[in-house]
């Protein structure tokens, strides 16, 4: 019997209630309601690092929880992705290529991984999770208080990396392996210590 039935189902929760909230977020953004468009994003943001610290906390990580963190994350990163149009269209205007150029490359390593593996990837590696943090930042930093370009460019250039490290992994991994949190380094661990 688990040791915290309850509690190794919360992650979960965090994550489907995360889910949840991306329509509301979309309609707050369609509607140009700046102020509550910030206060959902922060609890929102706040719940990917909360659902995965407590699914390592009471060792309640799992492939469904995986796939449903990935799914969360992307949706929520979309919102995000379309709110910038109608409360900030400048952001576009100065910079939507290299918004675009990072956006193509993460969309294209989902492909990957779904054509290679039939799923989400769900590495939820070191690097990936520090882009998606940056990004997270920039976004706080955009809707509560304005935009400062150096951030948005520091979040493309880490998730640009995340994204190579992505599919570099990819190609070495022989089957679908969900919650490899050191990333590369781990996965050319495992691949060293594969018998011949």
């Amino acid at each position: 019997m688990e040791p915290y039935p309850i509690l190794s189902r919360l992650p979960n929760a965090i994550t489907i209630a995360r889910l949840l909230s991306t329509p509301v977020l979309a309609w707050f953004a369609y509607r140009q309601m700046h102020g509550a468009f910030a206060a959902l994003l922060v609890p929102a943001l706040l719940s990917d690092v909360i659902d995965g610290w407590l699914a390592r906390r009471f060792d309640a990580e799992s492939p469904v929880g995986a796939t449903l963190d990935s799914i969360a994350d992307i949706t929520l990163m979309v919102v995000i992705l379309y709110a910038i149009w109608p409360l900030h269209p400048n952001v576009y205007r100065e910079h939507g290529l290299i918004i675009l150029a990072v956006v193509a490359l993460l969309a294209l390593g989902h492909v990957a991984a779904l054509i290679r593996f039939g799923r989400l990837a769900s590495f939820h590696t070191r690097l990936l999770r520090a882009g998606i943090a940056v990004f997270s930042f920039f976004a706080l930093v955009l809707f509560i208080f304005g935009f400062v370009p150096w951030l948005l460019y520091l979040a493309a250039f880490v998730c640009t990396l995340g994204a190579i490290e992505h599919f570099i992994m990819l190609c070495l991994l022989p089957e679908w392996t969900p919650n490899i949190h050191g990333g590369l380094p781990e996965v050319l661990r495992r691949w060293r210590k594969k018998p011949p």
